[in-house]
């Protein structure tokens, strides 16, 4: 039954520096940073850095995020609260000031691409469609002001005065063309021309492709990629380098009795591929209204998790018969067609969560608006001091509208922001899981209101307090900090003994807990095993 009112209507009416990787160098105590992970092949193992401003160590100590079900054994007066990136002030943050990004269906700059550090600046490639599908570049020191430098490149209207770095306008200087481009730093990659790749989808090969590049700037397509897949994938496709199983990894546009879904791929040298499943691994689902579909999902790796960015797009799916574009054309006619992002987490890139309230983590804009009607994100967020910036292409129209603008805007949210456990003016507790702490101290990312507070106590096995360690011995906390070093006035256990446990038990009354991370971790016991291979 079609809508009485327009989609416009209806959606009015309705409503610089890098941080450390951990708190402190203590958080690196033991950690195993350089093995690699099962199946990991040279490449990814030497592409698995260290340590990631994102990620963490690659097999820890990670923060404690209130995303994962393990870090909480019991609490009481508390709420979850999941938390939505909120937009700069500045947005949009690059619009289309050049002839070659106006195209007919889709003019504009908009961030189906990739953004991150390196160096002293951020680097940004993203998507131009413009008779054919264009790949431009940007770069910031700050994450605000962007400069488009002309490369020299590729040459658009007899000129090569522009920043495309990929280019349905010349194919044969790159040796193909890209749709939703993937870029990812190859660290400790012995080939000086491989110190980049660049993965996305070819439409005239009809796949997703790899090319390599020496500076990010001058790229070459893997000429075997030409007639032979990196896998089957429909048009989106989302790579990512996977540090914890030092791997590549990407997700891949498939469907399901919903429509459009997201499968799961990996690669150890990101040339050869493996589906562990060749469908979905992530769905619309019982929660999610009928006109509900997966349209992609960009993943990056952080503390230890997996988070996800699920596009949901707002279109009916053809319940009956054989696929046709008519089909899917008259199935969605009534539907809303935006385009909004939500959030996702999981373990092992099988299974995902999602919050049961399904809110919009980057909201679409207010009806007439600049990002209105569809809302794309950069793979990964940059953190930028105590934040995560998460870039993304905003839409002024609706998914096959014959004309939509497009731009690049930022959103902001704190470091670990992802969601809370918060106390109002009555107290509220919980209980960690064990932790191996050889030291009494926590750090935590918390903030409270004037009044408010935040101690805690060290609990024993049986949750007894452990004598020195009360919440009346504590140190509380008061303010708002990302990096807040927790204590007791006992600075040290009676015992250091290697295998011991400890639980902690946190009060907050008028504040609000993001994260949490004892201080010298046994690096005997290393954190959660990400597979569980065996065992009952």
């Amino acid at each position: 039954m079609p809508f009485p009112l327009s989609r416009r209507q209806f959606l009015r009416a309705t409503g610089a520096a890098t941080l450390a990787t951990a708190w402190g160098p203590h958080l690196a105590r033991g950690a195993d940073v350089g093995r690699a992970g099962p199946g990991g092949g040279a490449n990814a193992a030497a592409d698995g850095a260290a340590a990631d401003s994102l990620a963490g160590p690659s097999r820890g100590p990670w923060r404690r995020l209130f995303l994962d079900a393990t870090t909480v054994e019991a609490s009481g007066g508390l709420a979850r609260v999941f938390h939505s990136a909120v937009k700069a002030s500045a947005n949009p943050v690059i619009k289309a000031d050049r002839p070659w990004e106006s195209g007919r269906a889709i003019s504009g700059p908009y961030v189906y691409g990739t953004v991150f550090r390196d160096g002293n600046r951020l680097r940004l490639w993203y998507q131009v469609l413009n008779q054919g599908n264009h790949v431009g570049y940007a770069e910031s020191l700050d994450g605000v002001v962007w400069t488009k430098p002309e490369l020299g490149l590729i040459a658009y209207e007899g000129s090569k005065a522009n920043n495309l770095v990929v280019s349905a306008f010349q194919p044969e200087v790159t040796g193909g063309t890209c749709h939703n481009p993937s870029v990812i730093r190859r660290h400790g990659e012995p080939d000086p021309a491989k110190q980049y790749a660049l993965y996305g989808y070819d439409g005239a090969a009809k796949h997703p492709r790899v090319a390599w590049s020496p500076d990010g700037l001058r790229w070459r397509y893997d000429p075997a990629t030409e007639r032979t897949p990196l896998f089957n994938s429909a048009d989106v496709v989302n790579f990512f380098r996977d540090p914890y199983e030092a791997r590549y990894a990407a997700t891949w546009k498939t469907r399901n009795r919903r429509g459009r879904a997201v499968g799961i791929a990996w690669s150890a040298d990101g040339l050869n591929w493996t589906k562990p499943f060749d469908g979905p691994i992530f769905t619309a689902d019982d929660l999610d209204p009928d006109a509900t579909q997966i349209y992609g999902m960009p993943v990056f790796a952080y503390q230890g998790l997996y988070v996800g960015q699920p596009w949901i797009y707002r279109a009916r799916y053809f319940k009956s018969g054989d696929y046709s574009v008519k089909k899917l054309h008259e199935a969605q006619a009534d539907s809303l067609r935006t385009m909004e992002v939500q959030l996702a987490w999981s373990w092992d890139l099988m299974n995902w969560t999602r919050p049961p309230a399904r809110d919009q983590f980057i909201p679409l804009g207010a009806p007439g608006e600049w990002d209105d009607g569809m809302i794309f994100t950069a793979g990964a967020p940059v953190v930028m001091g105590d934040k995560l910036h998460f870039y993304y292409g905003g839409c002024d129209g609706f998914h096959d509208d014959k004309r939509v603008k497009t731009a690049i805007g930022l959103a902001t949210l704190r470091l670990d922001g992802f969601c809370s456990l918060r106390a109002g003016a009555d107290e509220g507790w919980f209980i960690s899981r064990r932790e191996p702490m050889r030291e009494p101290a926590v750090t935590i990312n918390a903030r409270t209101a004037p009044t408010g507070v935040i101690a805690a106590e060290i609990l024993d096995r049986q949750n007894r307090v452990v004598p020195g360690f009360s919440r009346e011995e504590c140190i509380s906390f008061s303010g708002d900090s990302v990096r807040h070093e927790l204590t007791w006035k006992t600075a040290r256990f009676a015992t250091e003994a290697s295998g011991e446990e400890w639980k902690i038990r946190f009060w907050l009354k008028d504040a609000e807990l993001f994260s949490y991370l004892p201080r010298a971790l046994d690096p005997g016991q290393p954190d959660l095993s990400r597979f569980q291979k065996t065992g009952p």
